[in-house]
């Protein structure tokens, strides 16, 4: 998998921020012991905290840009944006061919009706939706979920719901 060279070089100066705190703050404390004096603590723990802060800030900054390039790679460059009316034109297309539910997302989907019968989980024609099959008691209910972002939450916006639920409804 393909690493980010910047994440990597913040990573190796926040370890390096760290290390030369905690040398500095030794050696620092030492020289106070030079004037007759005990080992300085005082300098030493303001050195190390100071270098422990600075690096793991630039170490935080590191796994920022790594979280991101996961989520860019995941996302993929050369996937064309689909316009909504578009697809709105033509209710009866089909998902398209590279649009599948990755499993970390049925797993989303799963959980959060975890108290719920789940009997279908089904990609919808617009990339990012879903419909989702649950049964109370003897009766069957169709949900529209939008798996965008971290989270999964029902589609309130209408005119999308109803576009997916037509889609859905000419399948079968």
């Amino acid at each position: 998998m393909y690493e980010n060279i910047i994440a990597k070089i913040l990573f190796i100066i926040g370890v390096a921020e760290i290390t030369i705190g905690i040398f500095v703050g030794i050696v620092f404390g030492a020289a106070n012991a030079d004037f007759g004096n005990q080992f300085g603590w005082g300098i030493f723990f303001t050195w190390s905290i100071g270098g422990f802060i600075l690096g793991m800030l630039f170490i935080g900054f590191a796994e920022n840009i790594q979280l991101l390039q996961r989520i860019y790679l995941k996302m993929g460059d050369d996937k064309v944006e689909m316009d909504f009316e578009t697809v709105m034109a033509d209710e009866t297309s089909t998902a398209p061919e590279d649009w599948y539910l990755p499993v970390d997302d049925r797993e989303k989907i799963e959980h959060y009706y975890k108290n719920e019968t789940i009997l279908e989980i089904t990609p919808s024609q617009i990339e990012g939706y879903c419909i989702v099959k649950l049964e109370y008691g003897s009766n069957e209910f169709v949900r529209v979920v939008d798996i965008h972002g971290f989270g999964v939450h029902e589609v309130e916006d209408e005119e999308i719901k109803s576009s997916i639920i037509t889609w859905y409804n000419n399948l079968g």
